[in-house]
């Protein structure tokens, strides 16, 4: 039990007890009787005023340390929270800056990509261009082949169709 000490509480009241059986069995008058019982009162009203003052100091402490684990358990959460914040923060950075590398990456693919097209337009035209010459080239040599064909062909025709 806290705010008294018990066993000068058992005490007194066994002190109390001996003092009231002895004023029964003399039968004191009756001031002598007042007197005891305003002893008793007196002793009474001091025990209670300790454990009244027990209790109280008690009750200061217990809310003093219940204010400190409060208060230590909110800096906890705080700390909990701003590290949890710093975390999120640097996950978010993270993951921008792959962003970022696979959006470059990406983007230098593309480049790539358009400069391969590029190339390959640029032989297509030169092909375009070199099968047109080789056309132009066929043509005159068929023209050449055509026109010899037809020389060559022309005169021994007349010939034959010359008298003889």
């Amino acid at each position: 039990m806290r705010g008294y000490d018990r066993k000068q509480v058992d005490e007194y009241v066994i002190r109390v007890n001996r003092v009231l059986a002895e004023l029964q069995i003399t039968a004191a008058p009756e001031p002598a009787i007042r007197h005891a019982l305003e002893q008793v009162s007196e002793e009474t009203r001091e025990l209670l005023q300790s454990a009244h003052e027990a209790a109280e100091a008690i009750t200061r402490r217990s809310r003093a340390q219940a204010d400190d684990r409060v208060q230590q358990a909110t800096q906890e959460v705080q700390e909990l929270h701003d590290h949890s914040e710093q975390e999120a923060r640097e996950a978010k950075e993270a993951a921008q800056r792959e962003a970022n590398e696979i959006r470059e990456a990406a983007e230098a693919h593309v480049r790539d990509l358009e400069a391969d097209a590029e190339a390959i337009l640029e032989k297509r035209t030169s092909l375009i261009g070199e099968l047109r010459e080789l056309l132009q080239h066929l043509d005159r040599f068929l023209d050449s082949a055509e026109a010899r064909y037809t020389t060559s062909s022309a005169e021994p025709q007349s010939k034959e169709g010359e008298p003889s």
